[in-house]
């Protein structure tokens, strides 16, 4: 067996297998369950998993775009892929816990939550029709937002995503990664809170472009490696259209029937 979830996803279409051969083993007691590591201790390593890429797509759930006043001109165009960009997999994406850090000088921190498409096979100009057989399974996220600096009005480029979205430790993911013979991707519910309060709950069900178009469009640019993950998209529910905002002490809790409970509790700035 070869070692961690990322090294496990180089191979999935070997491992997966194996896997599931070594389950049934421990279950009808041919391996000591003392060998094995109990559910409540199961989750998703992501110092191990750091991701080549982490794919993320923007503008994917209209009652989020209708809540930050989009256009109503913004509208999914046939045959063009979904806008996306990219964070830096090995500094950007954490685990759970103290881990989220307001970046220096940011004044406006919000919350996305995001169901995670886990990729195990490699691919480019993938087909709709051929896209889910690169998906190995599932986990979430919460893309962590600077919203002042994400928006730069007064520059002839008016976003920067780097700023606003890719910054170090800004991607919490978890809390267990889920093989997709589990979860059906298309169907995926998922809630955030902010300090127990509800905030958002969706399906990827209300997505706009489906995960087939996603990983299609994504992957006409972009070669997709396994181990890399893919953010689906924000719902609605941020803070921004209320005028809240992340502060230290805050604790953000993403959370789905088939993952469990991921909880980041937000620092202050690093000095």
């Amino acid at each position: 067996m070869p070692g961690g979830l990322f090294e496990y996803l180089q191979v999935w279409g070997k491992a997966w297998p194996q896997i599931k051969r070594l389950a049934v083993k421990i279950e009808q007691g041919a391996v000591p369950r003392e060998l094995a590591i109990p559910a409540s201790r199961a989750r998703l390593d992501t110092p191990v998993l750091l991701p080549r890429k982490v794919f993320c797509i923007g503008a994917n759930y209209q009652d989020h775009l209708d809540e930050m006043g989009a256009p109503p001109t913004l509208k999914k165009v046939k045959g063009v892929a979904p806008f996306f960009f990219i964070k830096p997999g090995s500094t950007a994406v954490v685990g759970p816990g103290p881990t989220v850090h307001i970046p220096a000088r940011c004044r406006d921190f919000d919350w996305e939550g995001e169901a995670v498409a886990v990729f195990g096979k490699r691919g480019r100009d993938i087909a709709a029709k051929d896209a889910m057989s690169f998906v190995a399974g599932y986990t979430l996220a919460i893309d962590f937002t600077a919203r002042d600096q994400l928006a730069i009005p007064d520059h002839p480029f008016k976003w920067n995503f780097v700023l606003g979205k890719c910054q170090d430790a800004m991607t919490p993911v978890g809390p267990i990664f889920v093989p997709k013979e589990f979860l059906n991707g298309d169907h995926f519910e998922f809630t955030l809170s902010v300090n127990g309060v509800l905030k958002q709950r969706a399906s990827t069900k209300q997505m706009i472009y489906s995960l087939k178009e996603q990983i299609a469009g994504v992957s006409q640019a972009v070669t997709i490696e396994p181990g890399d993950l893919m953010l689906t998209g924000s719902p609605a529910g941020v803070g921004s259209p209320k005028g809240e905002r992340l502060q230290p002490g805050d604790v953000v809790t993403v959370e789905s029937a088939a993952t469990g409970a991921m909880q980041v509790t937000i620092q202050a700035a690093l000095k």
